[in-house]
């Protein structure tokens, strides 16, 4: 038995001795590796996910074990591709603690279930989470070789690096240079956005569809704020992340449960109500829940899936003073009252007045609302 402050750690030699350890007493988290004897990774979490299906999973995988990614997808809620840091580790069960409260919802449990494996796992982010997992002159090419058969993604790099001002009009840098300017995770966000609407062949920046529009404003207002604040790079590419992101439980939602997606809708507009209240009136749970857990699956850091978890509700997250879980709330806010129903869509939510508070951001609020009202870019073509 292993200590880390408020962990309890127990180790096993075999997928049988875990289970019968987990029999006695149950586990927050299990990690595996993928190769084991008598038992692979992947069956024991299938058979960890239906004893214990409020248990966290991860899985442990070679870079080139793709039989770890085809059959572990449906019992696998992270993976880590070996070799890997402790501070990964560390990370992955951190996300894991965060999903556990989410996975004691019965009625959450079985939605993710649903999911397909298309969905759960799109095979252009699984090559594109493979190549950024490693750096070199080999992971360069594969990258170049990527950005070649995918221009998509380097285009809706280009576009948001433009509308955040960090290129100029007339500079087209290549996909590891948009890595470079934006950073990982805000890459790996673009190509799951991307590839979750279908992976369109190409987009015109001023006919954007309004599921590709809406996350884009919400990231580049949450890196204007994120800069505004002098944060570091990697802070600036984690926030902008998860504002990408924090809606991408709707986008998974409407595909698998459409009936549900548009019966919240409607309660919503009757009901005059947040969209929180009226998804869990109509289905028992909620996007961001949806949000979180699909974006723990894709090993995003663990701030990033807490910041997606409460980004409508800030004062309920584990974190009591998180500056950038508050500018994720922050953008989310501000881009409702600089879209088209302004003012009377953003009186739907209360202002979380207490976490602006806590994090002492009262007086530089109206600073990052003018800011973002300023640089907000519209949609040209809008059905309204």
């Amino acid at each position: 038995m292993g200590q880390r402050p408020s962990w309890s750690l127990r180790f096993y030699e075999s997928a049988e001795q875990a289970l019968a350890g987990m029999d006695e007493q149950e586990a927050d988290v299990v990690i595996s590796d993928m190769r084991m004897p008598s038992m692979d990774g992947a069956e024991f979490l299938r058979i960890v996910s239906r004893r214990f299906p409020q248990t966290s999973r991860i899985l442990l995988s070679g870079y080139a074990d793709e039989v770890a990614i085809q059959n572990g997808t449906a019992a696998t809620q992270h993976f880590l591709t070996k070799p890997c840091k402790d501070i990964d580790i560390i990370h992955a069960v951190e996300r894991g603690l965060i999903m556990r409260r989410y996975l004691r919802d019965p009625l959450l449990v079985d939605f993710l279930g649903r999911i397909p494996d298309d969905l759960v796992w799109p095979a252009t982010f699984q090559r594109l989470h493979t190549i950024l997992q490693f750096t070199g002159p080999k992971s360069r090419d594969e990258l170049t070789e990527f950005a070649c058969d995918f221009p998509v993604l380097t285009a809706l790099g280009l576009e948001l690096a433009r509308r955040e001002k960090l290129v100029e009009p007339d500079s087209f840098p290549d996909l590891i240079g948009l890595v470079k300017l934006l950073g990982i995770e805000t890459i790996k966000a673009l190509c799951i956005l991307w590839s979750e609407l279908g992976q369109p062949d190409s987009f015109d920046p001023d006919e954007m569809d309004i599921a590709l529009h809406r996350p884009l404003v919400l990231g580049q207002m949450a890196a204007n704020i994120a800069r505004l604040q002098k944060l570091p790079f990697e802070t600036v590419d984690q926030v902008r992340a998860a504002a990408l992101l924090c809606h991408i439980g709707e986008i998974i939602i409407e595909r698998v449960m459409p009936e549900g997606y548009q019966a919240s809708r409607e309660r919503a507009d009757r009901d005059e109500c947040d969209i929180i209240s009226a998804e869990i009136a109509e289905m028992g749970f909620a996007h961001p829940a949806v949000s979180a857990c699909i974006c723990a699956y894709w090993g995003f850091p663990h701030e990033v899936v807490e910041e997606i978890a409460f980004h409508h509700r800030p004062e309920a997250a584990p974190t009591r003073n998180s500056r950038a879980l508050l500018i994720v709330y922050a953008a989310q806010h501000f881009a409702r009252i600089a879209g088209v129903d302004g003012e009377k869509r953003a009186r739907k939510y209360d202002l979380a007045s207490t976490f602006i508070s806590r994090c002492g951001a009262e007086n530089i609020w109206p600073i990052w609302q003018q800011a973002c009202i300023e640089n907000h870019i519209p949609r040209i073509h809008d059905p309204s």
